[in-house]
Parts: C-alpha cells; sequence; structure tokens
C-alpha cells in the first residue's frame, strides 16, 4: 500500500564512524520542526544501520544526486553487517563536524544529526533526529535546491527505478 507514495526523494543515512562507516539508502525521511530543527528517519529493525544509530546516538542524512546513484544502489542493497559498503563505493567519507558518524563529500549537502527520540511503528523504528550542523556545496549556495543544475535522486518505486525532478517550476 506503501506504493502510492512514490515518487520520493532518495537519501543516503550514514551511521557508524569514519573508520567504518556505513551508509544506507532511505526514502523514508522527514522534516518535522524548524524549531528547533528536527527530522525523522524510519528505518527497519532488522537493519544494521539501525543497530549502529541505537548504539551511537547519531547519523548524517546525505543528499545525494543522481551522478552517485551506483554508489545509492550499493548503500541500498548490500548489507553493512556481512560486508563493508565503503570499501565498495566509490564516494569519500570525510569527518562530520559534531556527530561521530562520518559525512559523504561528493554528496550535495550532509544534515548531522544526534538522536532526540526513537519511536517504535510497527516492523521500523522512527529515530528523530536534531540537525547539529549542516554542510553543503553548489547545490544549495542560494540558500535552495538548484534543481536545474543539479539532478536530486527520486525513488520511483520499491524496485530499481529512479527518477529525478525536472527544472520546470509551476505555480498555481
Amino acid at each position: 500500500m506503501l506504493s502510492y507514495l512514490y515518487p520520493l526523494r532518495t537519501y543516503l543515512i550514514v551511521a557508524g564512524d569514519i573508520n567504518r562507516p556505513n551508509p544506507m539508502t532511505a526514502d523514508w525521511v522527514v522534516p518535522l520542526s524548524i524549531n528547533p530543527p528536527l527530522l525523522g528517519v524510519s528505518i527497519g529493525k532488522t537493519r544494521y544501520t539501525r543497530k549502529l544509530i541505537e548504539e551511537q546516538k547519531d547519523f548524517v542524512v546525505a543528499v545525494p544526486t543522481m551522478d552517485l546513484l551506483k554508489d545509492v544502489w550499493i548503500a541500498g542493497t548490500v548489507s553493512g553487517s556481512k560486508e563493508n559498503k565503503a570499501e565498495k563505493m566509490s564516494v569519500t567519507f570525510i569527518p562530520s563536524e559534531k556527530v561521530k558518524a562520518p559525512s559523504i563529500k561528493e554528496c550535495a549537502a550532509n544534515l548531522e544529526c544526534k538522536v532526540v527520540n526513537e519511536v517504535e511503528t510497527g516492523d521500523h523504528i522512527f529515530f528523530v533526529g536534531e540537525i547539529v550542523n549542516v554542510t553543503y556545496g553548489d547545490a544549495f549556495k542560494e540558500g535552495k535546491p538548484n534543481i536545474k543544475n543539479y539532478k536530486f535522486i527520486m525513488h520511483a518505486s520499491f524496485g530499481p527505478e529512479f527518477t529525478y525532478p525536472s527544472d520546470e517550476i509551476v505555480r498555481p
């Protein structure tokens, strides 16, 4: 039934540390509050990333573009408990400024979050993170996403189908 909500923006949730980063692909990311700046991410109970976030109490939401689609696919299909995803990916993990979880240099933005609440929601855990630092590149230079020059990833369905928003802006 949730397939009727797609397409959804796709992000990379990074847990672990700079020595063993564990990125996971996630579509279920939502803004929750402006003041304080809060966002939420829903992660399956069986996921290794969930375990790391529960232990460390922080994570990074990295904003990829279509240039990183192969890496996004690896992050979403390889189990971090069985393999080191970072070794399979072509991205550069860099230390974050305020959390242990690393950021991704090639991503358009990295939102560093500290866990302030966890809610069990069926087969997922919903982590509420306070955004304690943000780093970003040219894709957000003007304070908003540059959709004309950067193709932000949208997951079109539960399968291996992705798209991106066009640069057409429509106002009612």
